[in-house]
């Protein structure tokens, strides 16, 4: 199918096979390069079968290139087109091939990215629906405050907090006790090594009893990001996003949302994870066992 570029030459989105391009009306093979100037690239192709290049003075089989639009230096005034690889055009056309390649991409970049935008502009209201839903309905709004009474208000005190932010960056939420090896864990280690152990060693040695898990530890540093991105950042995007007119948009516009854009929706699905996090974390349940943990700490090595 063909599509137009801004400047409305013709584009060809990436054929699928020879007999594709072969059947173009303006299609030709056996191109005496000195014969003609390279207008444009009108695609790319990346077949599955090797075929010759379009050119007479080279043939080489392959199956990766670009059919380009080349007007004739004299007799028919009607343009044509032919297909060559990348080497071929950069040999043969030089700093035109290249000039060409640029414009072609960029063409391609302009079509996909207003594209993008336009499909973006048509869900600002789905997309408000889901930051409702989100908030109201799955609980959003809640599992965030009560996260934040927990830090702000010191129901997690700053010692055990920052141990727990460690373990959330770590992706660590097991928690385990260490106690003093007893006697006979220490027959056991002299038994495997075959000899006594040291004083210094026997003091250094250990019996980790496993404690738990903390539910969602995560959340203690992703939690922020809820109200930000459902109260802040999303809602600003779109209402960005709703007053825009794509068709007006410059290059470096189209560039720079489109990387605004860019993945959107894993930002939601993102999102979902912190919510569920924090309703996790902020379960009486775990918060008990935090405190149990905090509690013990004079008295019990836990890595935490």
């Amino acid at each position: 199918m063909d599509i137009l570029s801004d400047d409305g030459t013709q584009l060809v989105e990436n054929l699928k096979n020879w007999e594709e391009m072969f059947n173009r009306p303006r299609y030709e093979k056996n191109v005496d390069p000195h014969d003609v100037n390279m207008v444009r690239i009108l695609s790319s192709y990346e077949m599955s079968e090797k075929n010759t290049c379009g050119l007479s003075i080279c043939k080489q089989p392959h199956n990766k290139g670009f059919l380009v639009l080349c007007k004739r230096k004299s007799g028919s005034a009607l343009p044509l087109e032919t297909n060559i690889g990348s080497v071929c055009g950069a040999n043969i056309f030089g700093v035109t091939f290249k000039e060409q390649q640029n414009s072609y991409n960029r063409d391609l970049n302009t079509i996909r990215y207003r594209t993008l935008i336009e499909d973006s502009i048509c869900k600002v209201g789905f997309y408000r629906e889901r930051i409702h839903k989100m908030r109201k309905i799955d609980g959003g709004d809640r599992a965030y405050a009560l996260v934040r009474n927990l830090v702000d208000a010191h129901g997690i005190q700053f010692s055990l907090k920052t141990k727990l932010e460690r373990r959330a960056k770590l992706g660590n939420n097991s928690v385990s006790a260490f106690h003093k090896a007893s006697k006979r864990d220490i027959e056991l280690e002299e038994s495997m090594k075959g000899r006594k152990l040291t004083e210094a060693e026997r003091a250094d040695l250990t019996q980790e009893i496993p404690l738990g898990s903390i539910a969602g530890v995560r959340a203690i540093i992703d939690y922020k990001l809820v109200k930000s991105e459902l109260v802040n950042e999303l809602p600003k995007l779109l209402s960005d996003l709703e007053a825009l007119k794509p068709e007006e948009l410059h290059f470096t516009e189209l560039t720079m949302w489109s990387k605004r854009l860019d993945g959107l929706d894993e930002r939601f699905i993102k999102v979902t994870d912190y919510i569920e996090d924090c309703k996790r974390f902020s379960l009486e349940s775990n918060i008990q066992f935090l405190s149990l943990i905090h509690i013990s700490e004079p008295t019990r090595r836990t890595p935490i």
